[in-house]
């Protein structure tokens, strides 16, 4: 019952232009944001690491594909509640504006399975723009960037190797998506 609930509940977020918002905005912006790293991202290196540059050399491709894509995350993770309370009050208001809780509360469906089934439905659209962001973010930013170490520069600089990247990435993308 809570399956073929959820799956048209999937159906009507998917159905609504306002899912689409989210994905669209940050098809928009994590493109601009990883042209511009590119163009005067060693311009930001450069001030953030000033005071070290008389005592190291910094040689390589600092900014990134997993740089521009740390930095993007950092960015962007405040962003992503207001794009996704977009599909999350959709779901539950949609119904009251168009009138049909009356209706739906008139099948052989429990208020519980229905609330249950919304909540799955925007978890799974919640993971979807997750995902989507981490891969667009990391995807264009190797394709445009190249790859190498990630300089992370916060209160103090961590260098982490490539080899040691991917599975971090994928690591901090599953808790995301998990949480």
């Amino acid at each position: 019952m809570i399956a073929t609930a959820t799956r048209v509940e999937l159906s009507k977020v998917f159905s609504k232009w306002r899912t689409y918002i989210g994905f669209i905005a940050l098809g928009v912006v994590i493109p601009i944001v990883i042209i511009s790293l590119g163009i005067e991202g060693m311009k930001f290196f450069s001030f953030a690491t000033q005071n070290l540059q008389q005592q190291f050399i910094f040689s390589g491709n600092l900014m990134n594909g997993y740089t521009t894509s740390y930095l993007i995350i950092g960015m962007l993770y405040v962003h992503v509640p207001f794009l996704v309370t977009l599909v999350a009050g959709d779901i539950l208001a949609g119904e009251a504006t168009g009138g049909t809780y009356r209706l739906l509360l008139t099948r052989p469906l429990s208020r519980a399975t229905l609330v249950n089934a919304k909540y799955i439905a925007v978890l799974v659209s919640t993971n979807l723009l997750i995902v989507f962001m981490a891969v667009l973010s990391l995807g264009l930013g190797l394709l445009i960037l190249g790859s190498g170490d990630m300089v992370v520069v916060r209160t103090k600089i961590s260098v982490i190797t490539e080899s040691d990247i991917l599975w971090r990435f994928m690591l901090a993308t599953a808790l995301a998506w998990w949480r």
